[in-house]
């Protein structure tokens, strides 16, 4: 007894010190979004280019997702961690020194490779300490990041901004980051490689990552294109389409290698699950890239005042999260995100009508409700796409899942940024044309929530399953 007690605290003890090296990385994108308003007012950038801070932090995290997904499997998990803790490191160092725009989006893009190691192998080194008995004690910390960043991460952003200047959001990184590490080397043990997992296929990497970023270019050269001013879109828009093409005609010959299998999009819930996940980033993580403008520049909010707004919508998804797995376990994954995209709609049309009087409660009231879709629209998603899948098409599952929710994140923001600048068409727009450019950014938030109902449709009804027996 009293060695089970000294192996669960043990157990204990390596989660916490795991959780501790991903709280950073989680916490930086939510304080980073309050900060883009201020960034953009330095650097004297528009929002076509302030997006990339956002967008190639997640395109970076989610193309490195599936290569730390393999690294697991044939190096020490303590020092692959470690790796990850020094890339997101030096990141910060450089986002937090940078003098142009460019600069920080190479810091940025650093960082996203750092979170893109740190994050997936978060749970997999805790379920690998913890075992069956003690799973489900220490898989609730690994929760503590991703329920705290949505609601402590735009208030201490904000403050930071306000207090100091943007620069610290990412200073404040390198002491927790080296105080982490320092933790993982003294206090945690090895994690021995398996070195029986898939080998890692670099062509379907290149042409993945190839068509993701090509595709995300292109999107941010639309506006252009529409008014006729520029045909840059185009060229990233054929080479995005033809590195797919690439790929696919790829996993058709190498069916054994691919990184994705193409079977697994013969499974209607899972093809459903791949779709909603994209389009998770714009509803999701492109409205979080919105808000902070919204509340500063139309509100007139200052960073920390839009930073604690922002806790609403934090609240809201930490009530959701509490109830969204039970009620999909009970009701199916069909019936929760239909009922989340009705509740998300609520929490978004307002926004098409705000105006600069409106009163304060109700956009801390609507924020409160957007934030509960939140959960609807993600956790449920995720867990439908595993259903119907092969045991042996779990890996590649997960790894399309995870991939597709954070180029989804970053495919969303870059299409509101390009509404926004496409809608004001200057670098100084008055006020009254910004706020219709945040109006129409909201209004394309509402039709892709409703298109969103369309795949809904294909995910499992556990319900009627129970039914049917």
């Amino acid at each position: 007894m009293e060695k089970e007690v000294k192996e669960s605290k043990s157990v204990f003890l390596i989660a916490l010190i795991l959780v501790l090296g991903a709280i950073a990385p989680m916490l930086d994108s939510t304080m980073t979004n309050v900060a883009v308003n201020t960034i953009m007012k330095d650097f004297s950038a528009g929002v076509e280019s302030i997006q990339w801070v956002s967008t190639g932090y997640v395109l970076a995290l989610g193309i490195i997702v599936p290569i730390a997904g393999w690294a697991i499997e044939w190096f020490d998990g303590k020092k692959l961690y470690l790796y990850g803790l020094l890339l997101f490191l030096i990141g910060s160092i450089v986002a937090a020194i940078s003098s142009s725009i460019g600069v920080l989006i190479l810091g940025r893009v650093i960082q996203g490779v750092g979170s893109g190691i740190i994050i997936p192998l978060l749970t997999t080194l805790i379920v690998r300490s913890a075992g069956a008995e003690n799973l489900g004690s220490v898989m609730s910390v690994v929760s503590i990041p991703a329920v705290l960043a949505p609601i402590l991460g735009p208030t201490f952003g904000g403050f930071i901004v306000n207090s100091l200047e943007w620069h610290w959001i990412f200073y404040i990184n390198v002491p927790i980051v080296i105080f982490s590490a320092l933790l993982i080397i003294f206090a945690l043990p090895s994690f021995e490689p398996s070195k029986g997992g898939k080998k890692l296929n670099i062509p379907s990497i290149i042409l993945l990552g190839g068509s993701f970023t090509s595709f995300i270019l292109g999107i941010t050269k639309v506006s252009e294109l529409v008014e006729g001013t520029s045909n840059k879109a185009i060229l990233p828009l054929v080479i995005s389409a033809l590195l797919m093409i690439g790929y696919v005609v790829y996993a058709i010959l190498k069916s054994n290698s691919a990184l994705v299998s193409l079977k697994l999009f013969t499974i209607k819930n899972f093809s459903a699950s791949a779709i909603l996940l994209v389009m998770s980033g714009l509803t999701v993580n492109g409205v979080m890239f919105l808000l902070p403008l919204y509340l500063q520049n139309i509100r007139g909010l200052s960073v920390t005042w839009s930073g604690i707004y922002l806790i609403s919508q934090g609240v809201g998804l930490l009530v959701s999260r509490s109830l969204i797995g039970k009620l999909t376990d009970k009701l199916g994954a069909r019936i929760v995100v239909q009922v989340s995209v009705f509740i998300g709609l609520v929490g978004t049309l307002p926004f098409t009508l705000f105006t600069a009087e409106t009163n304060n409660i109700w956009i801390i009231l609507i924020l409160f409700i957007r934030g509960i879709a939140q959960g609807g629209l993600t956790i449920p998603v995720m867990s439908d796409s595993f259903i119907n899948v092969p045991k042996k098409l779990i890996s590649e599952a997960t790894t399309a899942t995870r991939m597709l929710q954070n180029i989804g994140g970053a495919i969303g923001t870059a299409i509101l940024a390009v509404v926004i600048k496409h809608t004001t068409g200057v670098q100084t727009p008055t006020k009254e044309l910004l706020l219709t450019s945040y109006h129409n950014a909201f209004i394309f938030t509402v039709i892709s929530l409703v298109v969103a109902l369309i795949p809904a449709i294909f995910l499992t009804n556990n319900r009627k399953k129970e039914v049917d027996r």
